[in-house]
């Protein structure tokens, strides 16, 4: 399959970008501290709360007794506007701890044990809000409303119904007070937890991010590492195969090259080889033929002069050999016959195109065939 190198030096990018993402993990760890934080304002909101809520039950504490002891009849109306005071209080204080399970429940990368204790200190809030302050304070407006009514508010109201009711009131006061500070040690409870949380999460968050301003340059040492060595070893492989074709050696090797440009390379070094090879094979059988060619010139000079004397003096002495004898008219012709025969070797010798050698004798001794060699195009000469 082939991969551009462009291609490749992307993906070594992309994998530091991706790297660079890790981050991501850090910013949501960084998330969460934001929700804790939140968690931490709201619940400082309620213990903020809680506190007005013990003044407020201070002023009813007041206005009760004011009642009870001199039977003030303003006290009643003061007590009732501390109550509707109180009781938007703790709805808000409901809507907050709604807000806080909400906010808890998005927190992530939390212990099993630590989800299942927080889990449960805020319902142990919250249901000392409902089934504590909620109630004790509901018990101790209606048990003050029922002691303050119209009739009785006129006039003083009968001392053992007075006793009575006081002793109600009073317990349901002391109810209130203890639930909202089992309320607020619950808060404490939470916060403390909370803080811990973000100390472990900050601690984490620090480990985390040396881990990656490690990894990222040792990763990014190791991809390009990669990159160059893969490069520059088929650059250095393709510089020894280019200085081997410079000395004359055009076996070139274009497999183990990768799929890319540098791939592309290597195949046209070989086919840069094959060319270079075969003109070098031509231009070696051009050299041969033009020193062919000197020699045949050099020797239909040197053996056809000679020859042709030799051919007329032969021609001369056949006519003049009438009454010779048989024997010698034959030498005669023998000697006509095989000047012809040298006559007819030269020519060949200057009829070759494609010299084909062939081994004249068992050692080794090759010689040209002149038969094949001349005009004969089609039949490529026998390497040397």
């Amino acid at each position: 399959m082939r991969i551009p190198i462009a291609i490749k030096v992307f993906a070594g990018f992309l994998i530091v970008i991706l790297l660079n993402l890790s981050f991501v993990v850090i910013v949501s760890r960084l998330y969460d501290l934001t929700i804790i934080v939140t968690i931490l304002k709201r619940q400082n909101d309620i213990k903020n709360q809680l506190l007005v809520l013990n003044n407020l039950n201070s002023d009813r504490k007041r206005s009760q007794l004011s009642y009870t002891e001199i039977h003030k009849p303003e006290s009643v109306e003061n007590f009732r506007l501390s109550s509707n005071r109180v009781k938007a209080l703790l709805d808000s204080i409901t809507i907050q701890l709604d807000t806080i399970v909400m906010l808890d429940s998005t927190v992530s990368d939390r212990s099993i044990e630590g989800m299942a204790a927080n889990s449960a200190t805020i319902a142990e809030l919250r249901e000392v809000m409902s089934g504590g302050v909620k109630k004790h304070n509901l018990l101790y407006v209606n048990s003050f409303a029922e002691l303050a009514t119209p009739a009785n508010a006129a006039a003083r109201p009968d001392p053992k119904k007075m006793a009575l009711f006081t002793a109600v009131i009073d317990t349901a006061n002391q109810d209130f007070t203890r639930d909202l500070k089992n309320a607020d040690a619950r808060i404490d409870a939470l916060t403390k937890y909370f803080i811990y949380d973000i100390d472990q999460r900050i601690g984490n968050a620090k480990r985390l991010t040396v881990i990656i301003l490690i990894a990222m340059p040792i990763m990014a040492l190791l991809i390009g590492l990669l990159f160059s060595t893969a490069i520059t070893t088929s650059l250095r492989r393709l510089k020894e195969s280019a200085r081997y074709i410079g000395k004359g050696n055009f076996d070139f090797n274009p497999t183990g090259y990768p799929q890319d440009e540098i791939g592309d390379l290597a195949n046209a070094f070989f086919t840069m080889a094959v060319d270079l090879k075969n003109t070098q094979e031509e231009l070696v059988r051009s050299k041969r033929l033009a020193a062919i060619g000197e020699v045949v010139a050099s020797v239909n000079h040197e053996i056809n002069n000679p020859l042709m004397i030799i051919s007329g003096n032969a021609q001369f002495l056949e006519m003049s050999m009438e009454n010779f004898p048989d024997e010698l008219k034959d030498r005669v012709k023998a000697i006509l016959e095989e000047t012809e025969r040298i006559s007819a070797v030269t020519r060949k010798l200057r009829e070759i195109k494609n010299p084909v050698v062939e081994d004249y004798t068992s050692s080794g001794e090759q010689m040209i065939n002149l038969d094949k060699s001349s005009l004969n195009e089609n039949n490529p000469p026998r390497p040397q």
